[in-house]
Protein backbone atom coordinates (compact mmCIF):
# COMPACT_ATOMS: atom_id res chain seq x y z
CA UNK A 1 0.00 0.00 0.00
CA UNK A 2 1.52 3.30 -1.07
CA UNK A 3 1.93 5.97 1.57
CA UNK A 4 -0.59 8.82 1.27
CA UNK A 5 1.21 12.16 0.99
CA UNK A 6 0.25 15.12 3.14
CA UNK A 7 0.09 18.37 1.18
CA UNK A 8 -0.32 21.77 2.86
CA UNK A 9 -1.58 24.81 0.97
CA UNK A 10 0.38 27.83 2.21
CA UNK A 11 -0.57 30.01 -0.76
CA UNK A 12 -3.59 31.60 0.94
CA UNK A 13 -1.53 33.08 3.80
CA UNK A 14 -0.53 36.72 3.93
CA UNK A 15 3.17 37.71 3.85
CA UNK A 16 2.95 38.41 7.60
CA UNK A 17 1.52 34.96 8.35
CA UNK A 18 3.92 33.01 6.14
CA UNK A 19 7.15 32.90 8.23
CA UNK A 20 5.56 31.39 11.36
CA UNK A 21 3.59 28.88 9.30
CA UNK A 22 6.68 27.71 7.42
CA UNK A 23 8.62 27.37 10.67
CA UNK A 24 5.86 25.17 12.07
CA UNK A 25 5.59 23.05 8.95
CA UNK A 26 9.33 22.31 8.85
CA UNK A 27 8.88 20.07 11.89
CA UNK A 28 5.54 18.59 10.81
CA UNK A 29 4.79 15.43 8.86
CA UNK A 30 3.92 17.44 5.74
CA UNK A 31 5.22 16.01 2.46
CA UNK A 32 4.59 18.88 0.01
CA UNK A 33 4.04 22.60 0.55
CA UNK A 34 2.14 24.63 -2.07
CA UNK A 35 3.51 28.18 -2.15
CA UNK A 36 3.14 31.40 -4.10
CA UNK A 37 6.46 32.41 -5.57
CA UNK A 38 6.81 35.48 -3.33
CA UNK A 39 6.65 33.17 -0.31
CA UNK A 40 9.88 31.44 -1.36
CA UNK A 41 11.74 34.40 0.15
CA UNK A 42 10.93 32.85 3.55
CA UNK A 43 11.76 29.26 2.55
CA UNK A 44 14.97 27.42 3.38
CA UNK A 45 15.06 24.06 1.53
CA UNK A 46 14.63 20.87 3.54
CA UNK A 47 15.45 17.51 1.93
CA UNK A 48 12.40 15.64 3.18
CA UNK A 49 9.90 18.40 2.33
CA UNK A 50 9.13 19.23 -1.30
CA UNK A 51 7.61 22.46 -2.55
CA UNK A 52 5.24 23.18 -5.42
CA UNK A 53 4.95 26.70 -6.81
CA UNK A 54 1.44 27.83 -7.70
CA UNK A 55 1.41 29.67 -11.03
CA UNK A 56 -1.15 31.34 -13.24
CA UNK A 57 -1.43 34.26 -15.62
CA UNK A 58 -0.01 36.67 -13.04
CA UNK A 59 3.17 34.57 -12.74
CA UNK A 60 3.68 34.23 -16.50
CA UNK A 61 6.29 37.00 -16.54
CA UNK A 62 8.18 35.20 -13.75
CA UNK A 63 8.36 31.89 -15.63
CA UNK A 64 12.07 32.15 -16.38
CA UNK A 65 12.90 33.18 -12.82
CA UNK A 66 10.84 30.37 -11.27
CA UNK A 67 12.27 27.83 -13.71
CA UNK A 68 15.81 28.69 -12.59
CA UNK A 69 15.01 28.58 -8.86
CA UNK A 70 16.32 25.31 -7.35
CA UNK A 71 14.03 25.70 -4.34
CA UNK A 72 11.04 24.91 -6.57
CA UNK A 73 10.51 21.14 -6.83
CA UNK A 74 7.28 21.17 -8.86
CA UNK A 75 4.85 23.62 -10.44
CA UNK A 76 1.06 23.64 -9.96
CA UNK A 77 -1.23 25.48 -12.36
CA UNK A 78 -3.86 27.57 -10.59
CA UNK A 79 -6.52 26.17 -12.95
CA UNK A 80 -6.76 24.05 -16.10
CA UNK A 81 -6.53 27.25 -18.12
CA UNK A 82 -3.03 27.81 -16.68
CA UNK A 83 -1.57 24.42 -17.57
CA UNK A 84 0.54 25.68 -20.48
CA UNK A 85 1.97 28.46 -18.29
CA UNK A 86 2.83 25.82 -15.72
CA UNK A 87 4.55 23.67 -18.35
CA UNK A 88 6.70 26.56 -19.56
CA UNK A 89 7.59 27.43 -15.99
CA UNK A 90 8.34 23.89 -14.84
CA UNK A 91 10.87 22.88 -17.47
CA UNK A 92 11.76 19.28 -16.59
CA UNK A 93 10.07 19.37 -13.18
CA UNK A 94 6.71 17.74 -12.37
CA UNK A 95 3.60 19.66 -13.39
CA UNK A 96 0.26 19.63 -11.61
CA UNK A 97 -3.01 21.50 -11.86
CA UNK A 98 -5.56 22.58 -9.29
CA UNK A 99 -9.13 21.89 -10.42
CA UNK A 100 -12.23 23.41 -8.84
CA UNK A 101 -14.87 20.71 -9.33
CA UNK A 102 -18.43 21.95 -8.94
CA UNK A 103 -20.38 19.97 -11.56
CA UNK A 104 -20.14 17.33 -14.27
CA UNK A 105 -18.37 19.57 -16.75
CA UNK A 106 -15.59 20.54 -14.36
CA UNK A 107 -15.37 16.93 -13.23
CA UNK A 108 -14.79 15.79 -16.81
CA UNK A 109 -12.30 18.59 -17.40
CA UNK A 110 -10.24 17.35 -14.43
CA UNK A 111 -10.54 13.72 -15.51
CA UNK A 112 -9.37 14.56 -19.03
CA UNK A 113 -6.06 15.75 -17.54
CA UNK A 114 -5.23 12.18 -16.46
CA UNK A 115 -2.06 11.06 -18.16
CA UNK A 116 -1.12 14.59 -19.26
CA UNK A 117 0.07 16.01 -15.91
CA UNK A 118 1.79 14.54 -12.89
CA UNK A 119 -0.75 15.69 -10.31
CA UNK A 120 -4.38 16.78 -10.22
CA UNK A 121 -5.25 18.69 -7.05
CA UNK A 122 -9.00 18.18 -6.78
CA UNK A 123 -10.95 20.85 -4.89
CA UNK A 124 -14.53 19.57 -4.70
CA UNK A 125 -17.33 21.88 -3.68
CA UNK A 126 -19.29 19.00 -2.10
CA UNK A 127 -18.30 16.34 0.43
CA UNK A 128 -19.59 13.42 -1.64
CA UNK A 129 -16.88 10.95 -2.64
CA UNK A 130 -18.52 9.80 -5.87
CA UNK A 131 -16.70 12.34 -8.10
CA UNK A 132 -13.44 11.46 -6.34
CA UNK A 133 -14.00 7.79 -7.12
CA UNK A 134 -14.58 8.68 -10.78
CA UNK A 135 -11.47 10.82 -10.90
CA UNK A 136 -9.35 8.09 -9.29
CA UNK A 137 -10.72 5.55 -11.74
CA UNK A 138 -9.77 7.74 -14.72
CA UNK A 139 -6.28 8.37 -13.32
CA UNK A 140 -5.62 4.70 -12.57
CA UNK A 141 -2.85 3.30 -14.72
CA UNK A 142 -1.60 6.74 -15.77
CA UNK A 143 1.25 8.83 -14.38
CA UNK A 144 -1.24 11.18 -12.74
CA UNK A 145 -1.64 11.20 -8.98
CA UNK A 146 -4.79 12.67 -7.47
CA UNK A 147 -4.51 14.90 -4.39
CA UNK A 148 -7.79 15.65 -2.61
CA UNK A 149 -8.10 19.10 -1.07
CA UNK A 150 -10.04 18.60 2.14
CA UNK A 151 -13.01 20.77 3.01
CA UNK A 152 -12.52 19.84 6.68
CA UNK A 153 -10.58 17.30 8.75
CA UNK A 154 -13.69 15.17 9.29
CA UNK A 155 -13.39 14.20 5.62
CA UNK A 156 -9.90 12.78 6.02
CA UNK A 157 -10.71 9.28 7.31
CA UNK A 158 -13.41 8.71 4.70
CA UNK A 159 -11.44 10.14 1.79
CA UNK A 160 -8.27 8.18 2.58
CA UNK A 161 -10.13 4.92 2.16
CA UNK A 162 -11.89 5.69 -1.12
CA UNK A 163 -11.29 2.78 -3.48
CA UNK A 164 -8.54 0.29 -2.70
CA UNK A 165 -5.64 2.65 -3.34
CA UNK A 166 -7.17 5.96 -2.24
CA UNK A 167 -5.85 9.32 -3.41
CA UNK A 168 -2.11 9.90 -3.72
CA UNK A 169 -2.37 12.73 -1.23
CA UNK A 170 -4.59 14.81 1.02
CA UNK A 171 -4.22 18.59 1.16
CA UNK A 172 -5.10 20.85 4.07
CA UNK A 173 -4.91 24.60 4.40
CA UNK A 174 -2.11 26.23 6.37
CA UNK A 175 -4.73 28.62 7.71
CA UNK A 176 -5.56 25.83 10.18
CA UNK A 177 -2.17 24.43 11.24
CA UNK A 178 -3.77 22.21 13.88
CA UNK A 179 -5.43 20.33 11.01
CA UNK A 180 -2.00 19.23 9.79
CA UNK A 181 -1.52 17.12 12.92
CA UNK A 182 -5.06 15.74 12.77
CA UNK A 183 -4.71 14.64 9.16
CA UNK A 184 -1.24 13.24 9.92
CA UNK A 185 -2.84 10.73 12.29
CA UNK A 186 -5.28 9.67 9.57
CA UNK A 187 -2.50 9.23 7.01
CA UNK A 188 -0.50 7.18 9.51
CA UNK A 189 -3.47 4.96 10.28
CA UNK A 190 -4.05 4.32 6.59
CA UNK A 191 -0.53 2.91 6.28
CA UNK A 192 -1.42 0.21 8.81
CA UNK A 193 -2.24 -3.24 7.51
CA UNK A 194 -4.18 -6.00 9.23
CA UNK A 195 -3.22 -9.65 8.97
CA UNK A 196 -4.74 -12.65 10.68
CA UNK A 197 -2.57 -13.87 13.54
CA UNK A 198 -3.15 -17.47 14.62
CA UNK A 199 -2.93 -19.45 17.82
CA UNK A 200 0.09 -21.74 17.85
CA UNK A 201 0.54 -24.74 20.14
CA UNK A 202 4.03 -25.11 21.50
CA UNK A 203 5.58 -28.52 20.77
CA UNK A 204 9.14 -27.89 21.89
CA UNK A 205 10.83 -25.52 24.33
CA UNK A 206 14.47 -26.04 25.26
CA UNK A 207 17.81 -24.34 25.77
CA UNK A 208 20.12 -24.64 22.76
CA UNK A 209 23.39 -23.17 24.05
CA UNK A 210 25.19 -19.94 23.28
CA UNK A 211 24.75 -17.81 20.19
CA UNK A 212 24.38 -14.26 18.93
CA UNK A 213 21.08 -12.50 19.28
CA UNK A 214 19.99 -9.10 18.05
CA UNK A 215 17.95 -6.45 19.82
CA UNK A 216 16.05 -4.29 17.31
CA UNK A 217 15.89 -0.72 18.58
CA UNK A 218 13.35 1.42 16.76
CA UNK A 219 12.52 5.10 16.52
CA UNK A 220 9.04 4.51 17.91
CA UNK A 221 7.48 3.58 21.24
CA UNK A 222 5.67 0.22 21.31
CA UNK A 223 2.27 -0.32 22.88
CA UNK A 224 1.71 -2.95 25.56
CA UNK A 225 0.27 -5.41 23.04
CA UNK A 226 2.94 -4.82 20.39
CA UNK A 227 6.15 -6.46 19.32
CA UNK A 228 7.56 -8.02 16.16
CA UNK A 229 6.90 -11.27 14.34
CA UNK A 230 10.16 -13.26 14.44
CA UNK A 231 10.85 -16.73 13.07
CA UNK A 232 13.60 -19.03 11.85
CA UNK A 233 11.83 -20.01 8.63
CA UNK A 234 9.70 -18.30 6.01
CA UNK A 235 6.71 -20.42 7.14
CA UNK A 236 5.99 -17.81 9.79
CA UNK A 237 6.95 -16.66 13.23
CA UNK A 238 5.93 -15.85 16.77
CA UNK A 239 4.94 -12.45 18.17
CA UNK A 240 7.86 -11.42 20.38
CA UNK A 241 6.87 -8.66 22.78
CA UNK A 242 8.59 -5.31 23.02
CA UNK A 243 10.34 -4.44 26.27
CA UNK A 244 7.34 -2.58 27.65
CA UNK A 245 6.56 -4.95 30.53
CA UNK A 246 7.88 -5.03 34.09
CA UNK A 247 11.58 -5.71 34.52
CA UNK A 248 12.80 -6.02 38.13
CA UNK A 249 16.47 -5.14 37.59
CA UNK A 250 16.51 -2.59 34.77
CA UNK A 251 14.55 0.22 33.17
CA UNK A 252 12.06 -0.56 30.43
CA UNK A 253 13.14 -0.10 26.84
CA UNK A 254 9.81 0.67 25.13
CA UNK A 255 11.56 1.21 21.78
CA UNK A 256 13.11 -2.29 21.73
CA UNK A 257 12.32 -5.85 20.75
CA UNK A 258 14.80 -8.46 21.92
CA UNK A 259 14.22 -10.09 18.59
CA UNK A 260 16.19 -13.31 18.63
CA UNK A 261 19.10 -15.16 17.10
CA UNK A 262 20.86 -13.37 14.27
CA UNK A 263 19.72 -15.84 11.59
CA UNK A 264 16.06 -14.98 12.26
CA UNK A 265 13.55 -13.34 9.97
CA UNK A 266 11.67 -10.25 11.11
CA UNK A 267 8.34 -10.28 9.25
CA UNK A 268 7.05 -7.06 7.73
CA UNK A 269 3.66 -6.47 6.17
CA UNK A 270 4.92 -7.42 2.70
CA UNK A 271 8.57 -8.41 3.04
CA UNK A 272 10.87 -9.98 5.60
CA UNK A 273 14.42 -9.11 6.60
CA UNK A 274 17.12 -10.94 8.48
CA UNK A 275 17.82 -9.30 11.81
CA UNK A 276 21.39 -8.67 10.64
CA UNK A 277 20.13 -6.90 7.51
CA UNK A 278 18.22 -4.28 9.48
CA UNK A 279 20.17 -1.07 10.04
CA UNK A 280 19.67 2.55 11.01
CA UNK A 281 17.31 4.43 8.72
CA UNK A 282 15.57 1.35 7.36
CA UNK A 283 12.01 0.29 8.22
CA UNK A 284 10.23 -2.73 9.60
CA UNK A 285 6.85 -3.28 11.27
CA UNK A 286 5.52 -3.29 14.79
CA UNK A 287 2.77 -5.86 15.16
CA UNK A 288 -0.12 -5.73 17.63
CA UNK A 289 -1.96 -8.69 19.10
CA UNK A 290 -4.95 -7.91 16.87
CA UNK A 291 -2.76 -8.36 13.76
CA UNK A 292 -2.21 -4.68 12.97
CA UNK A 293 1.13 -4.01 11.29
CA UNK A 294 2.44 -0.44 11.48
CA UNK A 295 5.64 0.78 9.90
CA UNK A 296 8.46 1.74 12.27
CA UNK A 297 11.93 3.15 11.70
CA UNK A 298 15.05 1.26 12.72
CA UNK A 299 17.51 3.09 14.97
CA UNK A 300 20.06 0.31 15.44
CA UNK A 301 20.47 -3.42 15.90
CA UNK A 302 22.49 -4.49 18.94
CA UNK A 303 24.11 -7.93 18.64
CA UNK A 304 25.56 -9.78 21.63
CA UNK A 305 26.55 -13.32 22.64
CA UNK A 306 23.86 -14.79 24.91
CA UNK A 307 22.37 -18.15 25.96
CA UNK A 308 19.56 -19.06 23.57
CA UNK A 309 16.27 -20.95 23.79
CA UNK A 310 14.29 -22.64 21.03
CA UNK A 311 10.50 -22.42 20.90
CA UNK A 312 8.77 -24.55 18.28
CA UNK A 313 5.02 -24.39 17.70
CA UNK A 314 2.38 -25.64 15.29
CA UNK A 315 -0.78 -24.36 13.67
CA UNK A 316 -2.51 -27.05 11.67
CA UNK A 317 0.15 -28.71 9.55
CA UNK A 318 2.54 -25.71 9.69
CA UNK A 319 5.44 -25.63 12.13
CA UNK A 320 7.28 -22.44 13.01
CA UNK A 321 10.07 -21.77 15.45
CA UNK A 322 11.98 -18.92 17.00
CA UNK A 323 15.28 -18.86 18.90
CA UNK A 324 15.40 -16.15 21.54
CA UNK A 325 17.65 -15.09 24.38
CA UNK A 326 17.10 -17.65 27.15
CA UNK A 327 15.99 -15.29 29.88
CA UNK A 328 12.90 -14.72 32.02
CA UNK A 329 12.60 -11.05 30.99
CA UNK A 330 12.08 -11.93 27.30
CA UNK A 331 8.36 -12.13 26.59
CA UNK A 332 6.31 -13.71 23.81
CA UNK A 333 2.60 -13.10 23.22
CA UNK A 334 0.34 -15.83 24.51
CA UNK A 335 -2.59 -17.18 22.56
CA UNK A 336 -4.85 -15.19 24.89
CA UNK A 337 -3.19 -11.93 23.85
CA UNK A 338 -1.26 -11.62 27.11
CA UNK A 339 2.55 -11.65 27.38
CA UNK A 340 4.30 -14.75 28.70
CA UNK A 341 7.78 -14.95 30.15
CA UNK A 342 9.87 -17.03 27.77
CA UNK A 343 11.05 -19.41 30.49
CA UNK A 344 7.42 -20.17 31.41
CA UNK A 345 6.61 -21.39 27.88
CA UNK A 346 6.37 -25.17 27.76
CA UNK A 347 4.94 -27.78 25.37
CA UNK A 348 1.19 -27.32 25.32
CA UNK A 349 1.38 -23.54 25.84
CA UNK A 350 -0.34 -21.40 23.20
CA UNK A 351 1.25 -18.41 21.51
CA UNK A 352 0.22 -15.86 18.90
CA UNK A 353 2.00 -15.89 15.59
CA UNK A 354 1.84 -15.54 11.84
CA UNK A 355 1.70 -18.45 9.40
CA UNK A 356 2.67 -17.82 5.77
CA UNK A 357 3.41 -19.82 2.67
CA UNK A 358 7.13 -20.68 2.70
CA UNK A 359 9.54 -19.47 0.06
CA UNK A 360 11.29 -16.11 -0.01
CA UNK A 361 14.07 -14.55 -2.02
CA UNK A 362 15.70 -11.40 -0.63
CA UNK A 363 12.71 -11.12 1.67
CA UNK A 364 10.05 -11.21 -1.03
CA UNK A 365 7.53 -14.05 -1.38
CA UNK A 366 8.26 -16.26 -4.37
CA UNK A 367 6.35 -19.21 -5.82
CA UNK A 368 8.62 -22.23 -5.51
CA UNK A 369 8.91 -25.41 -3.53
CA UNK A 370 11.00 -24.94 -0.40
CA UNK A 371 11.57 -27.08 2.67
CA UNK A 372 13.02 -25.46 5.79
CA UNK A 373 13.68 -27.25 9.06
Amino acid sequence: MAQTELWVDVSTLTPAETPDALAYLRSSAATVLVLRYDQYEEWQPLDRLRTACLVGAEEAELAELISADERVDAVIARSPADVETARRTAGSRPVGVRCEIVDGDTMNEAADLSGTVDTVVAAFSDETNIPLELLLARAQGTRTGVVKQLLNTAEAATVAGVLESGPAGLMVSAERLADVDLVTSVVAARSRIRKDLVELEVTRAESVGMGYRGCVDTTTLFGEDEGMIVGSTSSGGILVCAEVHYLPYMNLRPFRVNAGAVHSYVFGAEETAYITDLSAGEHSHAVAADGTFREVGIGRVKTELRPLRLIEARHGDVTVNVILQDDWHVRVMGGDGKPKNLTDVTPGSTLLGLVTEPGRHVGIKVSEHIDES
